[in-house]
């Protein structure tokens, strides 16, 4: 099975490893060792305490909470909505190789979503589209999608789309498969961290949406206890971080 990414992909995820945690911070750690090292103990020092501390940080679930709730700009989906749009959009969030199944299968995140889409689907008898591409080679998202969909949760998606690397390929190539029926309204699918950027990717394709989010970041604890070191909390607040990011790039690209 293939794993060979594009170029611009790989440029994507060395610079999102770079610039992300935890990389980035053990970076600015490092840096300042080599400060102290250099006789610069005093700058040395405070970057090194800097870096520690936002390790830290972004390993609580207290800054996780924080970070998506910056995201998190969508309320639940009232189920009466559904009768207002056209079709259910559900994006992908990854796959992975499943020797115990020996093919590809979705990820948690993709998984989440599919679930949701299934139960709108069900609610509302509205058709369902399935999007996403193969940014890291193998088999294409959208077709393992479609297959979980209808194997694990008993809905046939109406639409596939499979070559997407990027939210902004998921809105256009989901767009133009959608036009060719006369779909204009939609309920898009996604973590609710993620609908901040996806939203007005598909809305920039002439697609009136309205936000299904699901994903949401919550926590069972609270107290001092959100400020104790998790390897969940650490995982969302990169993927916060990435959001975040990619928000501003869009941004500035459609400037």
């Amino acid at each position: 099975m293939s794993v060979n990414a594009s170029p611009d992909v790989l440029v994507h995820q060395l610079v999102g490893a770079v610039f992300l945690p935890p990389l980035s911070l053990l970076l600015l750690a490092v840096l300042g060792l080599w400060l102290v090292r250099r006789g610069w103990a005093k700058v040395g020092r405070g970057l090194l305490c800097v870096g520690l501390l936002l390790i830290y940080l972004f390993t609580t679930p207290a800054v996780s909470l924080w970070l998506n709730g910056l995201l998190e700009r969508y309320p639940p989906l009232p189920v009466a909505k559904l009768a207002d749009v056209d079709a259910i959009v559900v994006l992908g969030g990854g796959k992975k190789v499943a020797p115990e199944y020996g093919d590809d299968e979705p990820v948690a995140d993709t998984l989440i979503r599919l679930r949701y889409a299934a139960h709108l689907a069900r609610v509302s008898g509205k058709p369902v589209l399935v999007s996403g591409g193969a940014p890291n080679g193998g088999t294409p998202e959208g077709r393992v999608m479609a297959e979980s969909l209808h194997s694990d949760f008993g809905i046939r998606p109406r639409w596939i789309e499979e070559g997407a690397d990027t939210t902004a390929d998921n809105a256009r190539l989901s767009a133009e498969l959608l036009r060719r029926d006369g779909v204009r309204r939609i309920a898009l699918v996604s973590q609710s961290w993620h609908l901040a950027r996806a939203v007005p990717a598909f809305a920039a394709q002439g697609l009136a949406v309205t936000p299904a989010p699901t994903g949401y970041v919550r926590y069972e604890i609270s107290g001092a206890r959100l400020w104790v070191p998790q390897g969940r909390a650490m995982q969302e607040c990169h993927s916060a971080l990435r959001e975040l990011i990619g928000i501003g790039y869009y941004a500035l690209r459609h400037h």
